[in-house]
């Protein structure tokens, strides 16, 4: 199909009506200036003209409703942008007010945790971390001038945090309980036995040094035995995920019980009353 000048050609027959116009108008034309005067009509040249003027008519009339038409389509555009934007602004509306939600929620249940254990715990905001790295820790935004000390257990409604890594004026680090340099004493809830906790990065830990293998089942409740004189008794740890036997004897996996790398609030709890420092006992 050739295309001349911007328009599309037509078939010549589908043309013909606008040449038989054009071919009348033009007779028209040279009969109204070579007529004598005493022929002239208003009648027969208005009957002549009528064609050519209603084409005109038609054609203006059609360039103004594709005007119309554009006009109405760039507004419906715009009004569709409009649209878009407000929508896109209410979802970033209501995805920060559930972030402001769930944070309202999170500290309002630390701070009921913060009643249910001692007035001397301290709420933290975790503001950094390196998760999941394989010694990815936590810094919080309280230190020294709150009266945050090194080795201090941090929990969470969930469980077990880790403990007080390094302090300085207004931050602390946090050592997580899945780091493999963090050892954590506990016992298991059914069968009573205790053994020291190792951790073993991405929110997994493993039981070392039980006193009996056998009666650990799969899903059993870990907590803090409080032997370490770091972590208070009772604290909730994890969960008995596998038991794997590997040469004879069994390595028992945990999967923590708070996700570590989705803290916002945690609370640092005192340390434990120091051991005392006791006499030898006297020989009679």
């Amino acid at each position: 199909m050739v295309y001349t000048g911007g328009l599309k050609s037509k078939p010549f027959w589908t043309r013909w009506p606008s040449w038989i116009i054009i071919f009348i108008w033009s007779l028209h034309f040279v009969w109204v200036f070579i007529r004598p005067v005493s022929l002239r009509s208003p009648s027969w040249d208005t009957g002549l003209s009528r064609p050519l003027l209603q084409w005109l008519d038609a054609r203006q009339q059609n360039k103004i409703a594709r005007v119309e038409k554009m006009r109405f389509l760039e507004d419906v555009l715009a009004e569709n942008q409009q649209l878009r934007n407000q929508i896109q602004s209410l979802q970033d509306q209501q995805r920060r007010w559930g972030q402001d939600r769930e944070s309202l929620e999170g500290l309002t249940q630390i701070l009921e945790l913060q009643k249910s254990t001692t007035a001397q715990s301290i709420t933290a905001e975790v503001i950094y971390h390196t998760r999941p790295q394989f010694f990815g820790t936590f810094i919080i935004n309280k230190g020294a001038s709150e009266g945050l000390q090194i080795d201090q257990p941090v929990i969470t409604t969930q469980g077990v945090i880790g403990r007080v890594w390094s302090v300085g004026s207004h931050q602390s680090k946090i050592l997580p309980v899945d780091a493999p340099n963090i050892g954590m004493a506990v016992y298991l809830s059914a069968s009573k036995s205790s053994g020291i906790l190792q951790g073993r990065s991405n929110n997994m830990a493993e039981l070392l040094y039980l006193r009996s293998e056998k009666s650990v089942q799969t899903g059993e409740s870990i907590f803090t035995s409080g032997l370490d004189n770091i972590y208070p008794r009772g604290l909730l740890v994890g969960f008995v995920k596998e038991i794997r036997s590997e040469g004879g004897a069994s390595r028992i996996f945990v999967q923590l019980a708070p996700r570590l790398d989705q803290l916002r609030y945690v609370l640092v709890l005192p340390h434990p009353l120091p051991l005392e420092s006791l006499s030898e006992p006297v020989v009679q």
